[in-house]
């Protein structure tokens, strides 16, 4: 909002709108006139916008259903135009109640209230440009996947916010929301090191150098080994087939708590169990015997478990490790000895 230059500007819908000697058409003209006005004003001040808003609000009991839609288009994209005018032009049918939803810069609280109230209104809510912090935070309290991928792609979400942060939390074992969280260009580390898993190729590789940087700036010692006799329970272990067991171990091993949820059999997270084995100083020839009896789908096609060494063997451990804790949610093994 900005200082006008003629705060009397709209002062013309004074008595003229109101008066018996008006025709309809005359008064129709006169709302569509002035609300173009308004709309057009290179800078209005609080006085031009008090000014507007009560005079309209005098005159639009008395404008027909043509009027009041042409008036809803004129008004609802400019950012100035009072709640008040918005939230009786919604009111007023469901022709202009769509125009206002789809096009108004900002929602009068009335019609953000009757979005939240349905589904395909929190879907409409969720993809607006002008979601303040306590909308957003609403429509995440229903956990709806579809609302949740279309505030993955808003920009008006934005990093670093409690919203933010609980859609990356979701997006650990939810694929299709990493996949739309990662299409964005403003995510920190932080927020990517979680998505890791549902990555392509070339993501993962950036994302395991920006985690390096990371290490090697904040000074950060993450490291782990195990005995002779882990080694042989966990080869043990995989010949059994024991995911579970083998989850426990390496939680153990690791120094995460035992309630950790690894589900490293699930299709899509595969890689966190090469991940975990790299993190534990496993070499790749043991990770192979690892991934050959734990399950059928771990090797083959030979693709799969080729694609799992090479995780092993590339990745650098003190970065497998980070990535695990990212992935994962937790931290234990991460010793931070500052800048």
């Amino acid at each position: 909002m900005a200082s006008s230059s003629n705060p009397d500007l709209w002062s013309g819908l004074s008595g003229f709108g109101s008066s018996e000697n008006a025709t309809p058409d005359m008064r129709a003209a006169l709302l569509k006139v002035n609300a173009e006005m308004f709309a057009a004003a290179p800078a209005r001040d609080r006085d031009s916008i008090e000014t507007f808003e009560t005079l309209m609000l005098g005159s639009l009991p008395r404008a027909d259903s043509t009027t009041l839609l042409a008036l809803a288009r004129i008004l609802a994209p400019c950012a100035d135009v009072p709640a008040s005018i918005l939230d009786y032009l919604a009111q007023h049918s469901p022709e202009a109640r769509a125009i206002v939803l789809q096009h108004a810069a900002h929602l009068p609280a009335a019609a953000n209230r009757r979005q939240l109230a349905t589904a395909s209104g929190r879907l409409r809510l969720a993809a607006r440009p002008d979601l303040d912090d306590a909308t957003i935070r609403r429509l995440l309290l229903l956990g709806e996947e579809a609302v949740a991928e279309a505030l993955a792609a808003n920009p008006a979400v934005v990093p670093g916010t409690a919203s933010f942060k609980l859609l990356v939390q979701r997006a650990r074992c939810r694929p299709p929301l990493a996949r739309i969280l990662l299409e964005r260009d403003d995510l920190s580390i932080a927020d990517e090191a979680p998505l890791y898993l549902a990555a392509d190729a070339t993501r993962r590789a950036a994302i395991r150098e920006r985690v390096a940087a990371m290490l090697a700036r904040r000074r950060i010692s993450l490291s782990c080994a195990m005995t002779e006799e882990d080694v042989a329970e966990l080869l043990a272990i995989s010949r059994r087939g024991d995911a579970e067991r083998l989850e426990a171990l390496l939680s153990m091993l690791l120094g995460f708590p035992a309630s950790t949820e690894w589900r490293v059999l699930e299709l899509g997270r595969h890689r966190l169990l090469a991940l975990a084995l790299k993190a534990l100083g496993l070499d790749w020839r043991n990770a192979t015997s690892v991934f050959l009896s734990l399950h059928p789908a771990l090797s083959y096609p030979l693709s799969v478990i080729r694609d799992l060494v090479r995780e092993v063997r590339d990745v650098p451990g003190p970065v497998a490790l980070a990535l695990v804790e990212a992935i994962l949610g937790v931290k234990a093994l991460s010793q931070e000895h500052g800048e």
